[in-house]
């Protein structure tokens, strides 16, 4: 039985609940940080197959070889000589640049030059083909105002003639493409959502009823809602936008720990079996890195993903963070998602019932 005066002791002989809620969050933390410090991907390795063999060709090699991103490491001469290194890892990617390339640009004829890479690394996918498709947009920028130089002897009118039309693209959010920030901030909340339930089911897998689990309830809170609150500062000490109000995210982040622990009850409540319990929050909360609508966004989600995303905490939390630290959105548009949450709450008394029905059986 637990009280007031003897949760310290209770979490001194609970061993694994002592290592859940205070040792294993910053160990955690700190190792998925360490899998993020680089932030950017960068010397990315790709191979070149050069058809042309021109000044052009050679051009283009050494401005990939030039950005941050890409690293030219190999030459192939076909595409099934360069096979076994992309199935293998070796490279990411593979430029194929055409014979002829130099001769048709000369006479105004499009070439096509081709890019493989293995989409299935999303991000590194996106670098490839981000950083690859500046520098033709570049070389093109080039042939063509040397193109329009002929015409007419005027530098800045060739230019403007071969581009009429600069593009200015501006990033709302994540505006240096950090990749880090794009994870850690779903990785970390998604790890904090899991010793969250992983606390509460510890605490009251050695006890019954309804007055100890309310009160292993309200010490989970305390506890995760401090994890909570030092997530938030510690990503902002680490560069990552907060633009809103901290007693917001606050209010948010007891609401999560809140939500996730009154499931936790409620499942133990009814499954009195420590082992099941564990096999359903885990397959509850599992796909909460997919569903959260962060790398998949609701808006695209079919029927299935956008009802699990729904029934997620962590999905409310997210967008209550997203609103606040990189939008700053007034307190009354992020509140509406935290009343949302508020039938997360209802396990609770639901748990409750059940465990003291049980005990007066």
């Amino acid at each position: 039985m637990i009280h007031c005066k003897g949760v310290f002791e209770y979490f001194l002989k609970n061993k694994m609940l002592f290592v859940v809620c205070f040792v294993l969050p910053i160990p955690i933390a700190l190792l998925i940080y360490s899998a993020f410090y680089v932030r950017l991907p960068t010397d990315l390795p790709i191979g070149v197959i050069d058809g042309d063999k021109s000044s052009i060709s050679r051009e283009i090699e050494f401005d990939l070889d030039s950005t941050s991103t890409l690293r030219v490491v190999k030459e192939y001469n076909s595409i099934l000589e360069a096979k076994d290194d992309l199935n293998d890892g070796n490279i990411y990617g593979l430029v194929i640049i055409p014979d002829g390339l130099q001769k048709n640009i000369k006479l105004g004829v499009e070439s096509k030059i081709g890019f493989y890479y293995n989409a299935q690394f999303v991000l590194i996918g996106k670098a490839l083909d981000s950083s690859f498709l500046k520098v033709i947009s570049t070389v093109n920028a080039k042939t063509d105002t040397i193109r329009k130089l002929i015409k007419s002897s005027n530098f800045g009118v060739a230019f403007s003639s071969a581009m009429p039309i600069v593009s200015k693209i501006q990033a709302l959010y994540n505006p240096s493409n950090d990749y880090a920030q794009f994870l850690m901030t779903l990785i970390l909340p998604c790890t904090w959502q899991i010793l969250t339930a992983l606390g509460m089911l510890n605490s009251i897998g050695r006890i019954s009823g309804a007055k100890n689990y309310l009160q292993a309830f309200g010490v989970n809170i305390i506890i995760f809602t401090f994890w909570g609150m030092a997530m938030m500062v510690f990503f902002q000490t680490i560069g990552y936008p907060m633009n809103g109000s901290y007693l917001v995210l606050f209010l948010g982040i007891v609401m999560m720990s809140s939500s996730i622990s009154a499931i936790v009850i409620f499942f133990q409540a009814l499954l009195r079996d420590m082992t099941k319990t564990v096999s359903v929050i885990a397959a509850y909360t599992a796909p909460g890195l997919a569903f959260a609508g962060i790398t998949y966004p609701q808006n695209a989600m079919d029927g299935f993903a956008l009802f699990w995303s729904h029934i997620l905490p962590i999905s409310y939390f997210m967008e209550i963070y997203l609103q606040q630290a990189n939008y700053g959105l007034a307190w009354n548009d992020t509140l509406k998602i935290i009343i949302q949450m508020f039938p997360f709450l209802l396990f609770l008394p639901l748990g409750v019932l059940i465990e003291d029905f049980r005990r007066g059986k």
